[in-house]
């Protein structure tokens, strides 16, 4: 026996829910996806802090160590003792500039100076290496000197901390390499003792400042350093108007950077120079 189907009980939607539907459909889609966009931009910005945190601090670390090295010689070395620091005597003022030797510099205004310092590196693993990495000899100064590389290609590719190294007999004649990425601008101040006390620094002072004379370098007690770093990688908000101020430089602002996004702080560090005596 066939069964009687009765039509009248078979519905569906109708246009109207079915245009209720979607738009409900398109709500909930919509905050789903305000959501996503949320957490991306919020790892986004908690990567770029991460990376621009860890970048600032390698950089001090670097120049940290070679800080509390300079000077340092072992006591089977026959040579005379060296400063810890080389002298303001770069023949080429701009510190953008390769140098035809390696010294210390004030770049002047709020360009980046230059920093050098002179040891004897110690042995680590039963090796010597500059601040490149390279393996020394045994009997050879080096010097370690510190620069900003800037930016290739108009801020596409960030400035970076670079490091050049040579023996200090033949300062002309040296290695550089990267050494940080997205460091922006680095200034130098030299502590040096005008007080009664010749072992701590009572003045900051820059390069210029210290003077030409070997004996003005030798009333070198410290070093502050400080370094603008950035991200990176850039972030999807806009940069707030603001200005970077390192030490005694002219401050830097986003426009001088190139508003590119990125997040940027300044880290600094006072390093006292052990080897001055």
């Amino acid at each position: 026996m066939s069964k009687h189907i009765n039509l009248r009980h078979q519905q569906g939607l109708s246009l109207v829910e079915l245009m209720v539907a979607l738009v409900l459909g398109l709500i909930l889609m919509t905050g789903i996806i305000q959501v996503f966009l949320s957490s991306k931009q919020t790892y986004n910005a908690n990567e770029a802090m991460a990376r621009m945190q860890e970048n600032g601090r390698f950089a001090l670390d670097f120049m940290s160590r070679s800080a509390r090295l300079a000077g340092y010689i072992e006591p089977i070395y026959t040579g005379n003792k060296p400063l810890p620091l080389v002298r303001n005597l770069c023949p080429n003022p701009d510190p953008t500039a390769t140098p035809t030797e390696l010294c210390t510099n004030d770049g002047g205004g709020n360009r980046s100076d230059r920093v050098s310092f002179i040891m004897q590196p110690p042995l680590v693993d039963g090796t010597r290496r500059d601040c490149l990495g390279n393996p020394i000899a045994d009997a050879t100064l080096i010097i370690n000197q510190f620069y900003i590389i800037p930016s290739p290609d108009a801020g596409v590719t960030p400035a970076a901390l670079g490091c050049r190294t040579a023996n200090l007999a033949t300062p002309e004649v040296f290695t550089s390499g990267v050494l940080v990425d997205g460091i922006d601008s680095m200034q130098v101040l030299y502590g040096i003792s005008t007080g009664g006390d010749s072992r701590s620094a009572n003045q900051y002072v820059s390069a210029e400042r210290v003077g030409l004379n070997l004996s003005d370098w030798q009333d070198v007690r410290s070093v502050r350093i400080s370094v603008l770093a950035n991200s990176v990688i850039t972030t999807d908000a806009t940069p707030a108007t603001r200005q970077f101020a390192l030490l005694d430089a002219a401050p830097l602002t986003v426009a001088d950077l190139g508003n590119d996004r990125r997040s940027r702080q300044i880290f600094t560090t006072t390093i006292q120079l052990k080897n001055t005596d």
